[in-house]
């Protein structure tokens, strides 16, 4: 039971997590859409700490089946899951550049990597 919990509870972040990148009703807020504004450094931040999450569900997840996650595969199926997310915010419209797209992608491996070393050490936390 614990290991279908865990996936399952990964399956559901990462959902929730894609439904929220590119639903129309909070990604057009404005703190969160692909405007270079003042509010950048906070979308950033918050896609950081989705990722970090997704990241740790994903590993925690891995760990419930019997592998040992790493924090480099970690941090690659978060980075697919956010160019995923990129390919589907310009299919909707985005007009973030590809630069953005990057640094998006970017952001999705460092939180993966993140939430795979937290998860990793959480008997210590």
């Amino acid at each position: 039971m614990k290991r279908a919990s865990a996936v399952a509870t990964a399956l559901v972040a990462f959902a929730v997590f894609g439904y929220l990148a590119i639903a129309p009703e909070y990604y057009r807020l404005r703190w969160l859409s692909g405007d270079a504004s003042d509010q950048t450094l906070l979308r950033k931040l918050y896609s950081l700490a989705a990722f970090s999450i997704a990241g740790f569900v994903a590993a925690r997840a891995t760990r419930a089946t019997g592998r040992t996650p790493t924090i480099a595969a970690t941090a690659a199926v978060v980075a697919l899951f956010s160019a995923g997310i990129e390919i589907a915010q310009r299919l909707a419209g985005s007009r973030e550049t590809l630069g953005w797209n990057l640094a998006d992608v970017l952001f999705g491996a460092a939180g993966g990597a993140l939430g795979a070393y937290l998860e990793a050490r959480r008997r210590y936390l």
